[in-house]
């Protein structure tokens, strides 16, 4: 079963999608002031999906990545 949860940053939210295999997906909106911050912070740890319109964090960065997006 998925959860979802919100992180609050001083640039804007970042909405997450936690899944039973430790994957996690990051949404914002579009030209969100958080957006650069949060690719600078993920790149090379997730993956763009198009299809989905989010980016899928693999469970071995997971836990890492989503606290470093609380620290914005």
């Amino acid at each position: 079963m998925t959860s979802k949860s919100t992180i609050e940053t001083s640039l804007g939210k970042v909405w997450v999608t936690h899944f039973d295999n430790g994957d996690a997906a990051l949404w914002w909106p579009d030209r969100a002031r958080v957006g650069p911050a949060v690719v600078d912070i993920i790149d090379g740890r997730a993956a763009w999906k198009p299809k989905y319109g989010n980016w899928i964090v693999p469970a071995v960065h997971a836990e890492t990545l989503i606290a470093e997006i609380g620290d914005l």
